[in-house]
């Protein structure tokens, strides 16, 4: 039956984004000329475009009969002509565009200007350091993953470095977006960069709608400028998770706030499966759903009852509804469900399901204790003194300089934000560092997305500019460090 009036529904809306993702697919395919892949038993081929341009029509035409009140092509043109226009859309794609590439050029020429950082790579796949620029640390791992898939040697256990460590979303997306670009070794470094960077146009997309909800759309725009430019915001281009993480993270905090739990709940899920962190996104998740009962002390913003439902004032003026509390939980607890389908997973190869985290052991990350932290670079300071710790052992400076930054936000921001915001980063910045010190803590700041919304509104108009400069300066020594083999991970 024929729906003639009222507005398009749902499901004919996700009929003919469908249809178009389709279309993409067949020109994709007739460019590149499809994949041939083996599944477990089963072969899995796509190599034809006119099977999928079949399967595009049929899903139009069953819309176009279901619900004729308004053409597919007339929707969907209207929808992205509206995303185009979009401020948040214009405001991501602008930062992606003036500093992505600017980066790449940095690195790129860091390596004939500066050189390899100890003798040669440690590996090449092609004579074009172009080509070559992409793979750099644990992209080999993501690549291997994506590739090969997964692999564990028993008799080696723990005691050595195993891909099971890396979790799978990022380099399942890599592989199905490189497979449809042809398969081939140079296709899965590129989609690998594309992966990254479609998903960081994502996230600064979902960091502006977050910004917007307490800012003005200057500061919400100079949020994104600042997370763009700060120094080891050089991970959002590279073959790494930080993109991907940051992409769920936001989204799933935005479409938290507006209980949309469906999207909130797939959020979380990917979250857990991107990274071996990417659980504990559920106690800052849970810290908002529990916001409307804890004391106005310790959360942003009062409370109050208006007839039958809790409202909370934002710094807009706009209200809020009080969360339903155990549907809010349940989604809040998605971040965990996507740690344990991997699992899971390991369980079936390693025969334990928490093998992952015992082979972080492989790469020198033992549990030593926030304490042990300071006093280590206290005692070296002592020793050496403030030059010889400079001099000798630069990397840990900055990365013990993002720490920093994170951390002195964590109190401004539960003030400025709210509680939740603070939980966050503190909760994906202190483990780690208890367990493997400050290695890769300064790329663990880079996604802990609620310093920069509160450093856009703390910093005056006037100085954000001298901010973001000398960010993107350090940035660019950073790539500097990356991209030549230096040990900044």
């Amino acid at each position: 039956m024929s729906n003639r009036g009222g507005t398009l529904p749902r499901w004919a809306r996700a009929a003919d984004y469908v249809s178009l993702i389709l279309v993409l697919v067949a020109v994709t395919v007739a460019a590149t000329g499809g994949f041939r892949v083996l599944v477990g038993q089963w072969h899995v081929a796509l190599t034809s475009p006119y099977r999928v341009l079949a399967w595009a029509i049929a899903v139009t035409a069953v819309r176009h009969l279901a619900a004729r009140q308004q053409p597919v092509y007339r929707h969907l043109t209207s929808q992205l002509a509206a995303w185009y226009r979009a401020t948040p859309f214009r405001a991501a794609s602008a930062v992606v565009l003036g500093t992505r590439p600017a980066i790449f050029f940095v690195g790129y020429l860091s390596i004939f200007l500066v050189g390899w950082g100890k003798g040669a790579p440690p590996y090449r796949d092609f004579d074009n350091e172009l080509f070559n620029l992409p793979l750099r640390w644990d992209a080999g791992w993501y690549l291997q993953i994506a590739i090969h898939g997964y692999t564990y040697v028993h008799r080696a256990g723990a005691a050595e470095q195993q891909n099971i460590v890396f979790f799978p979303a990022f380099p399942v997306a890599v592989r199905v977006v490189s497979l449809l670009l042809g398969g081939n070794r140079a296709a899965f470094f590129i989609g690998a960069t594309l992966v990254s960077l479609g998903a960081f146009l994502g996230a600064l997309v979902y960091l502006y709608l977050l910004a917007r909800r307490d800012l003005d759309d200057d500061t919400a725009c100079a949020a994104l400028w600042l997370l763009a430019a700060y120094p080891f915001a050089v991970f959002f281009g590279a073959v790494y998770t930080e993109s991907l993480f940051l992409l769920g993270a936001a989204g799933a905090f935005y479409h938290f706030r507006r209980a949309e739990w469906w999207r909130a709940g797939v959020w979380g899920v990917l979250v857990g499966l991107t990274r071996p962190n990417g659980f504990l996104l559920a106690v800052p998740l849970a810290t908002l759903a529990f916001s409307p009962w804890l004391s106005s002390i310790i959360v942003r913003g009062r409370t109050k009852r208006v007839g039958a439902a809790h409202v909370r004032p934002t710094a807009t003026g706009r209200t809020e509804h009080v969360l339903p509390l155990q549907k809010s939980l349940l989604v809040a607890a998605m971040p965990v469900v996507g740690m344990l389908i991997y699992s899971t997973f390991i369980w079936r190869l390693a025969g334990n399901p928490f093998a992952w985290l015992a082979g972080h052991a492989a790469w020198g990350r033992h549990y030593s204790g926030l304490t042990a932290i300071v006093s280590d670079r206290y005692n070296y300071i002592a020793n050496e003194g403030l030059y010889g710790y400079v001099s000798q052992v630069p990397l840990d400076l900055l990365n013990a300089i993002g720490v920093i930054f994170v951390l002195a936000a964590a109190w401004p921001v539960a003030r400025r934000l709210g509680l939740a915001y603070a939980v966050f980063i503190l909760i994906n910045i202190l483990p780690p560092i208890a367990e493997g010190g400050l290695m890769s803590a300064g790329r663990f700041s880079s996604v802990l997305f609620p310093a920069f919304i509160w450093l856009a509104s703390a910093v005056p108009p006037h100085h954000r500019g001298g901010w973001i400069a000398t960010f993107a300066a350090i940035q660019a020594l950073n790539a500097t460090l990356f991209y030549t083999w230096r040990q900044l991970f």
